[in-house]
């Protein structure tokens, strides 16, 4: 029996304007899972706090994959199947060549169960998703990292990506994912790259996968499926790479994609 897979970003994209999937994308995710399909949450956001955003909404969700690529959780029995962080040499060479060449620079770090953010970062970014004051929710350690955060307060994101990535060390995956910060994960952790690890794992052919992403840390993925849906609401070079676009998140665009295969 052929194997396959929904593979979907989650703010922008399955996320409604709350940062929760809404009841008729929960009833189209649950609906192609009962149909045989695999589904994925693949995202830049961490599996603490992002994970149950999703099968907290009642959506079956299997898999969590997470840090655009950089850890897999297995959403049925919670276990973190993988998890890459960038050595420790790397990290302390990253922070002091980023602020030796980039004035005015921030940074915060995904540890293993939480955030840490300097006061570079926190002067450009006072306030967390949530809007309360961003705080540390984590000891800052430079052995357990797998994302940086880089901001800075006149740079767009596009201009610091191009300024970060003549410093950062070979293979460092170098994004955004429509905030104006930067987003920068070890090499593999990469959201096709992820996407593929899994698939390998399941049997899964990249024919067979679906994939909807609204941002720029969605175009490897979308290049690498057999099926890239765009959003609406996506940006310019996610719609270009696309294989076809659908309605935005807004309007229920993955949703009405669901639910078409379930009924197929």
């Amino acid at each position: 029996m052929t194997r396959r897979l929904i593979a979907s970003d989650l703010d922008g994209t399955l996320f409604g304007p709350d940062s929760v999937p809404e009841p008729r994308t929960v009833a189209a995710v649950n609906a192609v899972i009962d149909a045989g399909y695999i589904f994925a949450a693949v995202t830049g956001r961490s599996y603490f706090g992002g994970a149950d955003r999703v099968t907290g909404s009642g959506a079956m969700a299997h898999w969590f994959i997470g840090s655009n690529g950089g850890h897999r959780m297995d959403l049925a029995t919670r276990t973190l199947e993988e998890r890459l962080v960038f050595n420790e040499t790397d990290v302390q060479t990253m922070v002091r060549e980023l602020s030796r060449g980039l004035e005015g620079i921030g940074f915060g770090f995904e540890h293993n169960h939480g955030f840490s953010f300097d006061d570079g970062f926190r002067a450009v970014f006072p306030n967390a998703f949530d809007g309360g004051p961003r705080q540390d929710t984590a000891a800052w350690a430079p052995h357990d990292i797998g994302k940086i955060f880089v901001s800075h307060a006149s740079l767009t994101s596009d201009e610091l990506i191009a300024a970060a990535q003549p410093l950062v060390p070979e293979g460092t995956h170098v994004t955004t994912s429509g905030t104006a910060f930067v987003e920068l994960t070890p090499a593999g952790a990469d959201k096709a790259l992820g996407l593929a690890r899994l698939c390998d794992k399941l049997g899964v052919e990249p024919a067979n996968v679906v994939a909807f992403g609204d941002n720029n840390n969605d175009l490897s993925m979308l290049r690498w499926a057999g099926r890239g849906i765009a959003m609406a609401n996506a940006t310019p070079d996610a719609i270009a790479i696309a294989d076809e676009v659908t309605a935005t998140n807004v309007d229920f665009g993955v949703a009405r994609v669901l639910e078409q295969l379930a009924e197929d």
